[in-house]
C-alpha cells in the first residue's frame, strides 16, 4: 500500500513568498511613477500648444497698396546723342612734293578758300611748261595749215582760170587737145590740194584742243599745291610740318594733312524708338542738355529723319541741329535730347515695382473688396525707369500691390499694411 506524503508549508516558506511579491509590487509601482512623471508633462505641453494654436488668429501675407495715376497729355522722350559738327573734312595731298609752308595750326579759325599750306612740286611745274610748249607748237602748226590752205585755194583759182580759157580754144581747134586736157587735170589736182589742206587744218585744230586740255589738266593739278579750306571752320588736326615730304593720299593711305570742322551749327543724331517715331516731325523743337553746361538751356530743331526704321534696333535715325555761334559747345560732347510729345492715347502710370513679369507675360496684382488678390494681364507702353506706362488692362480705379512678392498666389487672402 502506497503512502502519500503531505507537505505542510512552514512559516519560513510563507515569509519568503511574501517578500518576493512585495519586491515585485514595489518595482511596478516605481515604474508607474516614472512613466507618469515623463508622460504627463508632455501631454500637458501638447494640450497647451494645441489650445494656443486654436486661439491664435489666422496669418496672411501683408501687402502695401497703391493706385495708378492718369498719364499726362504730353510726354517727355529723352534720348542720348553725340554732338557733331555740321560739316567736317579731312584734307589730303593731291600732288607729290615737299611742304613749302603752312599758315594754320589746330584751333585756327579759317574762311572758305583760305590757303592753309603750300606744297612745292617741281615735277608738276615742269610738266606744265612742257604742256604749254606743246600747245604753242600745235598752234603754230595750225597757222601753217591755214596758210597752206590759202595757197592751195590760190593755186586752184589759177588753174580754174586756165581751164576756162583753154576749153573754148580747144573747141575752136585753136590749141591742141593735149593742152586742154592738161588744164583740166591741173585744176582737179589743185582742188584736191584744197581738200587736203582743209583736212590738215581740222587735224591741227584737234591737236591744239588736246594740248590745251592737257595744259588745263596740269594747271588744275598745279593748283593742288595750295591746300585751301573748303568751308568756314576750325582746324581740328594738323599732321604735317614745313619740309615734310608729302604724297598723294587717301583715307586708306594714312593720316590727313589737316582736318577741319564747321562748329557754328552743330547737329545731334539720335535713335528714336518705334513707339514714338510717328510723333517726331521736321521743324519740331527739342531741348538739349549738356552736363558740362549745367543751367544753360539749348534748343535744337528737328531738321530731318530717316523716314524708316532700322530693322535690327527698330529705331528711326533723327537729326537735331542747334546754333553754336558763341562756341560754348564742342563737337564730340555727350548730350541728352528731350522731346516733348503729344500723348496720342489714354494711359495709366504705375511704379515699375508693381509690374510682375513671368511665363504668362506681364501682370499687375490687384486686390478686391474682400482683400483677395488677382493677377491681371496688362499691356505696357513707355518704360520711364522708375515708372512705366500701362496701355491696356486697367481702368484706373484698381488697388494694386506695390511690390508683389514671388510667394503670392491667385485668389489668396492678404492683409493691408
Amino acid at each position: 500500500m502506497t503512502q502519500q506524503t503531505q507537505i505542510v508549508p512552514t512559516e519560513e516558506t510563507t515569509a519568503r513568498s511574501s517578500s518576493v511579491v512585495l519586491r515585485v509590487g514595489v518595482t511596478v509601482a516605481i515604474l508607474l511613477v516614472l512613466v507618469a512623471i515623463g508622460v504627463v508633462p508632455r501631454l500637458s505641453r501638447q494640450r497647451d500648444a494645441l489650445a494656443a494654436s486654436r486661439e491664435a488668429p489666422a496669418t496672411h501675407p501683408v501687402v502695401t497698396l497703391i493706385h495708378p495715376k492718369q498719364g499726362e497729355p504730353t510726354s517727355v522722350l529723352q534720348l542720348p546723342g553725340n554732338i557733331e559738327p555740321l560739316y567736317s573734312a579731312n584734307l589730303y595731298a593731291r600732288v607729290d612734293g615737299y611742304l613749302a609752308s603752312r599758315s594754320v595750326d589746330i584751333g585756327t579759325k579759317v574762311k572758305a578758300g583760305q590757303v592753309l599750306a603750300v606744297i612745292s612740286s617741281p615735277e608738276v611745274d615742269q610738266q606744265l611748261l612742257q604742256a604749254k610748249a606743246a600747245l604753242a607748237q600745235s598752234q603754230a602748226s595750225l597757222e601753217q595749215a591755214k596758210a597752206a590752205l590759202e595757197q592751195a585755194r590760190a593755186n586752184a583759182e589759177l588753174t580754174r582760170l586756165t581751164k576756162e580759157r583753154d576749153l573754148p580754144l580747144g573747141e575752136q581747134h585753136a590749141i591742141s587737145q593735149q593742152i586742154v586736157d592738161s588744164a583740166v587735170q591741173s585744176h582737179n589736182a589743185r582742188l584736191a590740194d584744197v581738200s587736203a589742206a582743209s583736212a590738215n587744218i581740222t587735224a591741227a585744230e584737234a591737236n591744239v584742243t588736246a594740248n590745251r586740255a592737257n595744259v588745263s589738266r596740269i594747271q588744275q593739278t598745279q593748283s593742288f599745291e595750295r591746300i585751301v579750306a573748303p568751308f568756314d571752320g576750325v582746324i581740328t588736326q594738323r599732321n604735317v610740318e614745313r619740309g615734310d615730304l608729302v604724297s598723294i593720299g587717301t583715307p586708306a593711305a594714312g593720316k590727313p594733312l589737316f582736318s577741319i570742322a564747321q562748329s557754328g551749327t552743330l547737329r545731334i543724331q539720335v535713335d528714336v524708338p518705334q513707339s514714338e517715331a510717328v510723333a517726331i516731325k521736321d521743324g519740331q523743337t527739342a531741348a538739349v542738355d549738356v552736363k558740362e553746361r549745367l543751367g544753360r538751356a539749348y534748343t535744337g530743331t528737328v531738321i530731318r529723319n530717316a523716314g524708316a526704321l532700322n530693322n535690327a534696333a527698330r529705331t528711326m535715325l533723327t537729326e537735331v541741329q542747334l546754333d553754336n555761334k558763341d562756341g560754348s559747345l564742342l563737337p564730340g560732347m555727350y548730350a541728352q535730347v528731350r522731346f516733348t510729345l503729344p500723348q496720342q492715347r489714354n494711359s495709366l502710370i504705375i511704379p515699375t515695382s508693381a509690374l510682375v513679369v513671368n511665363q504668362g507675360g506681364m501682370h499687375v496684382v490687384t486686390m478686391d473688396a474682400g482683400q483677395t488678390i488677382h493677377f491681371v494681364p496688362v499691356t505696357i507702353g513707355k518704360d520711364m525707369g522708375k515708372e512705366i506706362e500701362i496701355l491696356n488692362g486697367l481702368q484706373g480705379s484698381e488697388s494694386l500691390v506695390a511690390s508683389p512678392g514671388d510667394l503670392l498666389n491667385e485668389g489668396e487672402h492678404v492683409e493691408v499694411r
